[in-house]
């Protein structure tokens, strides 16, 4: 059989149409638009407007997010189990919607009275939907493109359309004018402008992005050939590095009200100013930092990335009360390396199921990203925990106006400025002698071709099933 007529040999080689790229692109919006108001604006809104205690509302962020751990590999395991004619992943994208639409209306819609049973329900069912688009959505991404390069760009544009979800929801109240500074009419214009874009975004994406076939090939994976996956090393970096990186993200993220308004002195109403700054700085950076990848590799990127963490957030504690302009400054310079520790991982990921799979024979495309999509859950759940618990525990008074001893406060700027600089650093220490450098997952890449290229010549003998190219149409 010649390249011509090989189907797994002509497929590699050709590029995705850009109306594919768009969809699943696009598809990271929606939960992007839930992401960061999950961590900023709804414990803020539970814990202030209706009331609940701080070390509650903590603890209960971090319970559901905990759960996840259980959730996301099971998800995994199912959907590299699904077989159908639509695909593997597409289905799940639509599955996802209906748990994603209703969690984020018990969360950013709360009914009065809302209370702690809300509370858990909505991030329940929220966490749900997420998990199950997001794991969907970077399956499919990853087998879009099979090249080193081409993954880091193409997981970079899925990351710049994640940032700019988050600027388009955090500009909303600056949109609705003096209406933002009700934290009810705030919260429910989030939540609907967040499930107006799911619906369009999602279902694009699964109707518009094609679906690679691959040899069907069963291999059971039991809980010690779970375990022997997680403990891989290159699996095993990524996944304590991403979590380290959400961890540190996310103790800044919900800590970020009480730090600009109570420590900086800024009014709420420009806090979406300093988010945006941080996102639209990201947006830009990312398609860059991904090109970057190609050069150096991604493992290189990851560790400046980490580093350029640990050196940009001390520089929190020196912006002067007030002052605009330095505070946005300073978010942007973040901005660019948290788009580099988000999107990085994620690239990563997908050589390393290339790995798995020449080793093991299997795809395990699903159970890999629902372990990245864990860990970045997990740190956020331990990062409200740790800043909400923290925070009760110094005595620090949440209410707007509450006059705090100089001790809270300064625990405030630790926690917020010093804890993403420390996880910085400790994730810039795992990508030393990462084990999946460029060249090695060329010769992974070729291996992989040769194995393919077997295994669909196998699948046409008589007496065995076809193998279809779902959504070859998709492919120039």
């Amino acid at each position: 059989m010649t390249d011509s007529q090989d189907p797994v040999a002509s497929l590699a080689g050709r590029s995705v149409r850009p109306l594919a790229k768009v969809a699943i692109a696009g598809a990271s919006i929606p939960m992007a638009m839930l992401t960061l108001p999950l961590v900023v604006n709804v414990p803020e809104f539970f814990g202030n407007a209706l009331g609940l205690n701080l070390a509650l509302v903590g603890t209960i962020f971090m319970m559901v997010r905990v759960f996840d751990i259980v959730v996301d590999p099971a998800l995994g395991f199912l959907m590299d189990a699904t077989e159908t004619r639509w695909g593997k992943f597409r289905p799940w994208l639509v599955a996802g919607l209906a748990p994603f639409i209703i969690g984020t209306m018990l969360l950013f819609m709360p009914r009065a009275g809302a209370g702690s049973v809300d509370l858990i329900v909505g991030l329940t069912l929220a966490y749900l939907g997420w998990s199950i688009l997001s794991l969907a959505q970077l399956s499919l991404a990853a087998g879009l493109v099979r090249g080193y390069a081409e993954r880091a760009r193409i997981y970079a544009w899925i990351q710049a359309a994640f940032l700019g979800g988050i600027c388009l929801v955090m500009l909303l109240p600056l949109l609705m004018g003096t209406r933002a500074n009700d934290a009810a009419t705030a919260l429910r214009g989030m939540g609907w402008l967040i499930i107006g874009v799911a619906v369009p975004a999602t279902l694009f994406a699964a109707f518009a992005v094609p679906e690679r076939a691959l040899p069907r090939e069963r291999h059971a994976i039991g809980l010690r050939g779970y375990l022997a996956l997680v403990a891989r090393p290159a699996v095993a970096r990524l996944v304590i590095a991403d979590l380290l990186f959400g961890i540190g993200f996310g103790v800044a993220s919900s800590l970020l009200v009480f730090f600009f308004t109570a420590a900086k002195g800024f009014d709420r109403s420009v806090l979406g100013v300093l988010l945006i700054a941080q996102m639209a700085a990201g947006v830009l950076a990312v398609p860059l930092m991904g090109a970057l990848a190609a050069p150096i590799g991604k493992h290189v990127t990851l560790g400046l990335c980490g580093l350029g963490t640990l050196l940009i957030c001390p520089v929190m504690f020196l912006v002067p009360a007030r002052a605009l302009v330095p505070a946005a400054i300073v978010m942007a310079i973040w901005g660019i390396f948290y788009g580099g520790v988000t999107f990085l991982p994620r690239a990563m990921m997908a050589d390393a199921g290339d790995e798995l799979r020449l080793a093991s024979g299997a795809d395990r495309t699903g159970v890999l990203y629902a372990l990245l999509i864990s860990s970045w859950k997990l740190g956020g759940a331990v990062s409200v925990g740790i800043g909400f618990i923290a925070l009760d525990l110094i005595g620090y008074d949440p209410k707007i106006g509450a006059a705090n001893a100089p001790a809270a406060l300064s625990a405030l700027q630790w926690l917020f400025a010093g804890t993403p600089a420390l996880t910085g650093l400790l994730g810039a220490l795992l990508c030393w002698r990462y084990p999946l450098t460029a060249a090695r997952c060329a010769d992974i890449r070729v291996e992989l071709d040769k194995h393919d290229r077997v295994g669909m010549a196998r699948s046409q003998e008589p007496g065995r099933p076809g193998i279809a190219l779902r959504g070859s149409e998709a492919f120039e």
